[in-house]
């Protein structure tokens, strides 16, 4: 069985944090995303993440450029703490958040700059391309394509292509992994570690999994409308049970590296991160799970000043460390 972190230390189940609750409630008076157009809901998920304007003054650098990609290329912002080594790091890869139609370099630029601070990390942040204007595979292609970067010119972005890691949140996190099968199908480039915070995984079975009984009413956040109103934007429905389009439905998880996956006990996509973990243990992965109480999906990339954020942070670094030592 795969080894399971409880955050709080020991605790299971809580009430929802107080300060998620009053955005949830706030999202709750404002339209559903199925029921204004799409570049609307992009925008109000843009608004609603933006950087503070003067910066974070945090000592992370920042870069912004491109890299190539198969549709043209791909916007990324790379962040190195100023007071890390000078010499080549390990490369982090991450995908943002987004169900695949929101999302951007911008909305998850908090969770990047947590993975970069205090720490001897570089980290690729993708702008991978979104759906409806670019559907499925659009988005692994782009995720592919920031893999081979890494591998082949990673020491342009003061980063080491020998120790690389993958790791995104929710669509970021289907992303990882399909990204990480792709890769040992075709044998490589190598990756280090996975780290997905709650992924989304099955584009077919939407709503079958007992979390989404539980939390998929908007009660807490994320609902059923949306995962569904993501998946009919982002992929057809006859390619939905390929495995990079649905990854719990690959044949087989064997040969993919270590795996960390972060849930949040108040989502619906909390079972089903639950199942890729038993996928990834059942084919001999090493697998190690934080669940998180008290909060919602999404929490990682808030603002909020969770005290289990940190914690989260402090457990991903501790795990990282010995597989992506020299």
């Amino acid at each position: 069985m795969f080894e399971e972190i409880l955050v709080p230390q020991g605790i299971r189940s809580l009430p929802l944090d107080p300060r998620i609750q009053t955005t949830v409630e706030a999202r709750r008076r404002l339209p559903a995303n199925h029921e204004i157009t799409v570049e609307a809901a992009k925008k109000r998920f843009l608004d609603a993440r933006l950087p503070p304007a003067g910066g974070y003054n945090d000592g992370i650098l920042t870069q912004e450029r491109t890299i190539p990609g198969d549709g043209g290329p791909i916007p990324v912002r790379i962040y190195r703490d100023a007071a890390a080594p000078a010499g080549p790091l390990p490369i982090l890869v991450y995908f943002h958040g987004g169900g695949f139609v929101l999302g951007n370099l911008d909305t998850h630029d908090i969770v990047c700059r947590a993975f970069a601070r205090g720490r001897s990390l570089v980290v690729m942040s993708v702008d991978y391309r979104l759906a409806p204007e670019h559907p499925y595979p659009a988005a692994i292609d782009d995720g592919v394509a920031a893999l081979r970067f890494a591998a082949e010119s990673g020491a342009e972005i003061g980063g080491d292509p020998a120790r690389i890691v993958l790791a995104g949140d929710s669509a970021g996190g289907m992303l990882t992994l399909a990204t990480a099968l792709r890769a040992r199908a075709a044998g490589g480039p190598a990756v280090r570690a996975l780290v997905p915070f709650y992924p989304m995984a099955d584009l077919v079975d939407i709503g079958s999994y007992p979390s989404y009984a539980a939390y998929g009413d908007g009660s807490v956040g994320l609902t059923t409308r949306d995962v569904e109103w993501f998946t009919e934007l982002y992929c057809a429905a006859e390619r939905r049970g390929e495995a990079a389009a649905s990854p719990v439905r690959a044949p087989d998880f064997g040969g993919l590296p270590p795996s960390l996956i972060v849930l949040a006990e108040q989502d619906v996509l909390y079972d089903e991160g639950r199942h890729v973990a038993g996928r990834l243990d059942a084919a001999g992965v090493p697998v190690t799970l934080i669940a998180v109480a008290g909060v919602n999906h999404g929490f990682m990339s808030t603002d909020l000043g969770l005290e289990s954020i940190p914690e989260v942070f402090g457990r991903i670094h501790a795990w990282l460390a010995p597989l992506i030592a020299d």
